[in-house]
Formats: structure tokens, C-alpha cells, sequence
């Protein structure tokens, strides 16, 4: 967590060794990027990265906490407009060079104490994205879920295990499976301490092409 200046840029120091210590990924989505406790306006300059565009969403509200998605600079790239009723989600498209439509990425945070009418905000975001754009699709984040477990049930296919779960977290299995959306992490993501680890962090498509 940080809450001054100097800690952001440690956070972006961090980002940038993190980056170069690999092959460079073409794009690279993050949730929270705003910490709980700020004490000043966090502006979408501090968070630019050389070799990279970014596209920010909910920097400016006290009530959000932020997320990032940078592209390649060499990839056209632009903001795909989506319902705002849900809190909180950007969607970026992803052209070739002839301008033509080839991805759709997302990126979305949902809060643990996320509403029920939030959440069904989520699954008519689904159900939208999947009507609107006829081309695979990429979503990622921080899904916050924690009663669910995902594991290999046949062949390459990653399922929730139903049993025990709230009719709330059904619904959002039920939205993955009815917009024929493929969930591809089946191993804990989060934990701290001594805490039971969970899948919160999940990776979903339409076609497999991951």
C-alpha cells in the first residue's frame, strides 16, 4: 500500500524491473491500482510506462479503485464504450493493421462487498459483451469470489466445483457457462498469512486460443 508520491513511483520502479526482467508482454492488465488510503488525486500521467499506451479507468473517484490496461505502443488500440452501470470494468479493442477488429480485452475488478444488483450489473455485462462483439474475447481480473473452487474436470476444461456455494456465486458460474465463456485458472491466486488460499484472479474467453 502506499499512500504519497514517492510510493507511487516505487510501485512503478517495480512495474518497469518486473517488465524488463522478461519478455516483454503486449498487454498487461491491473486491478487496485489505487490503494484504500491516498492521500492526493492520483492523475493517468503517473502511471505511464515507456514502450506502452495506457488506459486507465475510474482514477477519478474516491468510491473506485482503479484499473489499468496497457498495450504495446506498436498495437492499434481503442476504448470500446460498454454499460457503466457496473462498477468497475474497461474494455479495450484490439485492431490489425488494416484497422480491422481482431480482440476484445477486458479488465475488471469486482469488490468483495460488491451489491447483489452490482453483481447482476456483472452478468448483463457479460451477456452484452458477448452479443455486441463478434470476435474472441480476453477478460481478466480480480473477481473476488472466494467460495470458488475451479479445477480440471475433462480434458482441458476448467470447472467451478458447485457444491456449498451461495445462489449469488451460482449465478455468476451460471453467467461464465451461459455466455460460453471458458475460465482458465485452476490454482489458488491470493493468500496472505496463514489464510486459506483462493481463486480470486481469473482468466476468461471466448475460443480457445489461449
Amino acid at each position: 500500500m502506499y499512500t504519497n508520491s514517492d510510493g507511487l513511483l516505487n510501485k512503478m520502479q517495480e512495474l518497469k524491473v518486473l517488465i524488463n526482467s522478461t519478455d516483454r508482454p503486449d498487454v498487461i492488465a491491473i486491478t487496485e491500482c489505487k490503494p484504500k488510503n491516498l492521500a492526493y488525486p492520483v492523475l493517468a500521467s503517473e502511471f505511464n510506462l515507456e514502450g506502452y499506451t495506457v488506459y486507465c479507468q475510474g482514477l477519478e473517484s474516491k468510491n473506485k479503485r482503479g484499473l489499468l490496461l496497457y498495450v504495446n505502443s506498436n498495437i492499434v488500440a481503442s476504448v470500446v464504450d460498454t454499460p457503466d452501470t457496473f462498477q468497475e470494468s474497461i474494455f479495450v479493442m484490439i485492431k490489425d493493421s488494416k484497422q480491422k477488429n481482431i480482440l476484445l480485452i477486458g479488465n475488471i475488478y469486482r469488490n468483495p462487498k460488491s451489491s447483489p444488483e452490482n453483481d447482476n450489473m456483472l452478468y448483463e455485462l457479460f451477456k452484452y459483451i458477448q452479443n455486441q462483439f463478434k470476435v474472441p474475447k480476453l477478460i481478466v481480473g480480480d473477481f473476488n469470489f472466494s467460495n470458488i473452487t475451479w479445477q480440471y474436470d475433462h480434458g482441458d476444461d476448467v470447472n467451478a466445483v458447485c457444491s456449498g456455494l451461495s445462489d449469488n456465486e451460482l449465478k455468476f458460474v451460471n453467467a461464465v457457462r451461459e455466455n460460453l465463456f471458458l475460465q482458465h485458472i485452476d490454482r489458488p491466486t491470493r493468500q496472505r498469512g496463514t489464510d486459506k488460499p483462493h481463486t480470486l484472479d481469473l482468466v476468461l474467453s471466448y475460443e480457445i486460443f489461449i
